[in-house]
């Protein structure tokens, strides 16, 4: 029995116990969710978040239409008696400690933050739920399609920032960092020492004059003080000047098929940043 794992991470607390795979799969975290989704046999998937029925977070939400959805309580989860529980590592603690203590299976996927993280991710998910043929299966698709845009982003590397509500950025430790590293660009994060997650200012986003702007798509970004920052005219002269692209936040949060979907993008915009308008 799976005691709980910590995956992407490393660090192992338990195996499984062979005893065939999971029938009542049940997930409590959008990752989670997509992967048992996307790779288990739609009879075995007892119950998903409501965010993997949700377009704006999930890229496989019609595969969640009729599945039962749960908001990460063990009130919902208990009933479903399940012989595999998918869960976040930074999130529902209280559920997964109580889970745990009761003894019942539990997979934590901790954030992914390189292809190798999601690749593992994959990997380790298909193989708790009985269908480790199909992780391999995913991650080839997912490497072929990455090795075929290859050839279309060698040379001089632009220089790309992603920026969001409240100038949040990515960097290289992070799996849009890693894209937007693996699509030939070079990244304003990194070299302003954000290697995770950060703010960077509007100042100094204008100063470095980067060649592409990598934005979320509208749609993702619920009513707040913080998105106002993204309508500042300095931010829309920017946009004026370099090449913009839009991703959408699904593509490139979680392990998945979809992250070949936000590199292919990336890819498509190089052209035009390695010419920036005048």
């Amino acid at each position: 029995m799976l005691a709980g794992l910590v995956l992407a991470g490393a660090q192992t607390r338990a195996e499984p116990d062979g005893a065939g795979a999971p029938r009542r799969i049940v997930s409590i975290n959008i990752c989670g969710d997509l992967l048992a989704l996307t790779l288990a046999p739609r009879e075995r998937v007892a119950s998903v978040t409501f965010l993997a029925a949700d377009p704006d977070w999930s890229p496989a939400a019609s595969l969640a239409a009729g599945v039962a959805i749960n908001h990460g309580s063990a009130e919902e989860v208990l009933p479903l008696q399940p012989d595999l529980v998918l869960a976040g590592r930074y999130a529902a603690r209280e559920t997964i400690a109580l889970l745990e203590r009761l003894g019942y299976p539990v997979l934590e996927l901790d954030i992914a933050r390189s292809l190798d993280d999601a690749r593992a991710q994959i990997r380790a998910a298909a193989a708790a739920m009985g269908v480790p043929e199909a992780g391999e299966a995913m991650i080839a698709d997912l490497d072929a399609r990455i090795g075929a845009l290859r050839p279309r982003v060698d040379g001089p590397r632009p220089l790309a920032v992603v920026y969001g509500p409240n100038g949040y950025t990515l960097g290289p430790r992070s799996l849009s960092g890693a894209l937007v590293a693996l699509a030939g660009f070079d990244n304003l994060a990194a070299r302003s020492g954000i290697l995770g997650v950060g703010t960077l200012s509007m100042e100094a986003l204008v100063l470095a004059a980067p060649d592409l702007v990598i934005m979320e798509s509208a749609a993702s970004h619920a009513p707040a003080l913080a998105t106002l920052m993204l309508d500042h005219p300095a931010l829309a002269r920017l946009r004026q000047r370099a090449a913009v692209v839009e991703i959408p936040r699904p593509l490139w949060s979680c392990p998945g098929p979809w992250l070949a979907d936000a590199l292919e993008r990336l890819a498509a915009a190089r052209p035009a940043a390695g010419h920036p308008r005048p």
